[in-house]
């Protein structure tokens, strides 16, 4: 026992150092690596638009089956009406695309309504987009709010001063990548909350009860129906990134946000700053912007106490690099200068909806 306790002993020593401190000294070994890449496949990589071709001549199996529950769903558009005339939403779950199916209920019974569609697989949604149409299109209100949540409030309170008017809400995948944040659900919960807002949703993933708490759920209030189409998820999947694809250089919106959700707060901080000083020194439309050099990047990082050597800068701008977040490059004085391959657009709208 007096051993294992010298162990003990001796070995706390390692708490006192920094967990940055501890990547910084195992950065350095070069790991094994395959020559087995993408590039060396004996077909090569496909654009999209020639994959959405070739999917096209794929043959559709069960179509009989899928269209004869496509019918039987349909005769159930008169029941989820009367739900959401009683206060309830409808939540639409099971396996394949129901896409199709809420398409043809807008066509079908909101032909003379007021309604609004809302893509949540879309990779450039965002909330505030849809708050916006509700608000300016709809109120004819154009001001600005200091939160998701505020903006949804206001519609409520707007929406109740004529208690004839009413609204439909159509979300495709409100489990969308842009959708599923505890902001944007708790903004979207304050609109289905209200009797003049009327929400019919599809949900896919498996996990998707898992982003409301008991304060979502009872502002939802939704009525659960399993409509399973075994359809192919064809227009939800066309903006998804793949490896087998090829893409063009600019990063997604939605795998941008992906990859810095799986960032510490200081690597998180680091983009910030990279992205905002870009933002700031980028003029739009100009090819000549270098980037931030690494010396200025390093000295501003030390003054916002985000790393502590160059050596850590250095490790965390590798992860950028290899998540092609962030290109490095020489300019002409021989400076390593860092650039984000982001359109000034996308870029903007990222640290809004990031840090909202």
């Amino acid at each position: 026992m007096a051993a294992v306790a010298a162990q003990l002993n001796r070995g706390g020593g390692v708490a006192e150092h920094s967990l940055e401190d501890y990547f910084t000294a195992h950065t350095g070994a070069a790991g094994p690596t395959s020559d087995s890449t993408l590039s060396r496949l004996a077909r090569p990589r496909l654009e999209q638009a020639a994959i959405q071709t070739a999917l096209q001549d794929v043959p559709s199996f069960f179509q009989g089956d899928c269209q004869q529950l496509f019918e039987e769903y349909s005769q159930l558009y008169s029941y989820w009406l009367l739900q959401m005339s009683s206060g309830y939403n409808v939540l639409l779950y099971g396996l394949g695309s129901k896409k199709r199916l809420l398409d043809d209920f807008c066509k079908s019974c909101l032909s003379q309504s007021c309604h609004l569609v809302v893509n949540g697989y879309f990779p450039g949604l965002t909330l505030k987009q849809v708050l916006n149409s509700l608000s300016s299109d709809l109120l004819g209100h154009n001001g600005t709010f200091k939160s998701h949540t505020e903006h949804a409030q206001f519609i409520v309170d707007a929406l109740a001063l004529d208690e004839m008017s009413e609204i439909f809400l159509i979300i495709h995948n409100l489990d969308g990548p842009m959708l599923r944040s505890e902001r944007a659900q708790a903004a979207l919960s304050v609109l289905a909350s209200s009797k003049c807002v009327h929400v019919m949703a599809s949900v896919d993933h498996i996990n998707s009860s898992l982003l409301w708490d008991q304060t979502k759920m009872s502002r939802f209030s939704w009525a659960w129906h399993d409509v399973t189409t075994f359809q192919t998820y064809k227009e939800e999947t066309s903006y998804e990134n793949s490896l087998l694809v090829q893409q063009s250089s600019s990063l997604a919106l939605s795998s941008l946000t992906h990859v810095m959700r799986s960032l510490t707060p200081n690597a998180r901080k680091i983009f910030e700053l990279l992205a905002k000083y870009q933002l700031e020194n980028k003029r739009e439309g100009e090819r000549s912007y270098q980037g931030l050099s690494f010396s200025e990047c390093y000295r501003r990082c030390r003054e916002d106490f985000l790393v502590n050597s160059d050596l850590t800068l250095r490790a965390q701008l590798t992860e950028f690099i290899d998540h092609k977040l962030v290109r490095s490059a020489k300019g002409s004085d021989g400076v390593d200068y860092l650039t984000i391959p982001v359109d000034d657009a996308t870029l903007s709208q990222f640290l809004s909806e990031f840090n909202d």
